[in-house]
């Protein structure tokens, strides 16, 4: 499997999202400081959207300027730009976990260490989560590639649901 990019049509949703939050942000700050009467607000509400958008997307938009791989299932190990800058060797991930989140997959990987764990023995929280939602390739095709080189399993919903598409690639 060859590395995967970021969407180009999920990517210019997030930009356009990520403006319109920045451009909330700034907004609320400008209304809040000339109701409290203070002076140059204007100032203040513009550097507060370039703080706030370098803070959400700026690292996001420069890898995807770049066309960069942000993911990719190598023989050596996972990669993912988002968590690391080389990839985990196969040999210390201890399995992966598929689930959903409203309409998405996500990817919990969890690695080979002492880990926090609930009453019920399952772990608290995973050692990095990936979200498939901005790449480019659909979940099947990644989970077919990771089957064969570690452990996966599919965490189904409260709801009942299976992971659509995914089913055939457990086993």
């Amino acid at each position: 499997m060859t590395g995967l990019r970021y969407s180009q049509p999920k990517f210019r949703v997030t930009l356009v999202v990520a403006a319109a939050m920045t451009a909330m942000v700034s907004i609320t700050l400008w209304m809040l400081m000339n109701a409290f009467g203070a002076i140059h607000a204007d100032f203040y509400a513009i550097l507060s959207a370039f703080v706030f958008f370098a803070f959400v997307s700026a690292a996001m938009l420069v890898r995807y300027l770049r066309n960069e791989v942000v993911l990719a299932v190598r023989p050596t190990g996972l990669y993912d730009v988002r968590w690391r800058a080389e990839a985990v060797p196969w040999e210390m991930i201890r399995e992966i976990v598929a689930r959903r989140k409203e309409n998405e997959v996500e990817l919990d990987v969890y690695l080979w260490r002492p880990q926090r764990k609930d009453s019920a023995g399952k772990a608290l929280s995973p050692d990095h989560v990936i979200e498939l939602a901005p790449l480019e390739a659909g979940a099947e095709e990644l989970m077919a590639t990771l089957a064969r080189h570690v452990t996966l399993r599919f965490e189904n919903p409260a709801d009942g649901r299976r992971l659509d598409g995914l089913a055939r690639v457990e086993g």
